[in-house]
């Protein structure tokens, strides 16, 4: 009886260290100053986008959802950000690519919410899924709550991750000419 504890004991053990190194190798977000994974998708207009498109520009990806009450909230300081920055030249002589990554259960609730913003941006992406770790983009970002930030530098680094707007706004603030 004393053995099985032991080996009881030694499997939970064991069970705990596999379920966080698990949780380490694939749950975690790229971090500041690692390349930023790439993908490939097809835009709501049908065309193909890869994040290496948007090589020597800056790029702000946010991943939200319709049904996300913070994601709304946030919604205009978004807009605030594009209309900002969307004539701005950096000191890269790089622009600032907005994507956008809707990670939606169901319906067409996002384009209700795309077309009363006025979202304008041409990187628009939506992602239909039960769970936002269903899906392929968020799981390459580590991406288990939204809204979830990144910005991602000319030479595809991130500069920042799981970051504010203002963060934002500031860093390109820093870079605008």
């Amino acid at each position: 009886m004393l053995l099985n504890k032991v080996k009881y004991r030694i499997i939970i053990s064991f069970c705990f260290v596999l379920l966080v190194l698990g949780y380490c190798f694939f749950f975690t977000s790229p971090t500041k100053g690692k390349k930023a994974p790439n993908f490939s998708v097809k835009l709501i207009d049908q065309s193909t986008y890869s994040l290496s498109d948007s090589q020597g520009n800056y790029v702000l990806l946010d991943f939200w959802g319709s049904w996300c009450n913070p994601c709304l909230r946030e919604i205009h300081e978004l807009i605030r950000i594009n209309n900002r920055f969307k004539e701005s030249y950096f000191n890269e002589k790089a622009q600032l690519d907005i994507v956008t990554i809707a990670l939606e259960k169901k319906g067409n609730n996002w384009k209700k919410v795309a077309q009363k913003y006025h979202f304008d941006w041409k990187f628009q992406i939506v992602q239909f899924h039960n769970f936002v770790l269903n899906s392929n983009i968020a799981n390459k970002y580590g991406v288990t709550e939204i809204p979830s930030k990144f910005l991602i530098d000319p030479n595809g680094i991130i500069i920042l991750s799981n970051t504010s707007y203002p963060e934002i706004e500031k860093y390109l603030d820093s870079k605008e000419i």
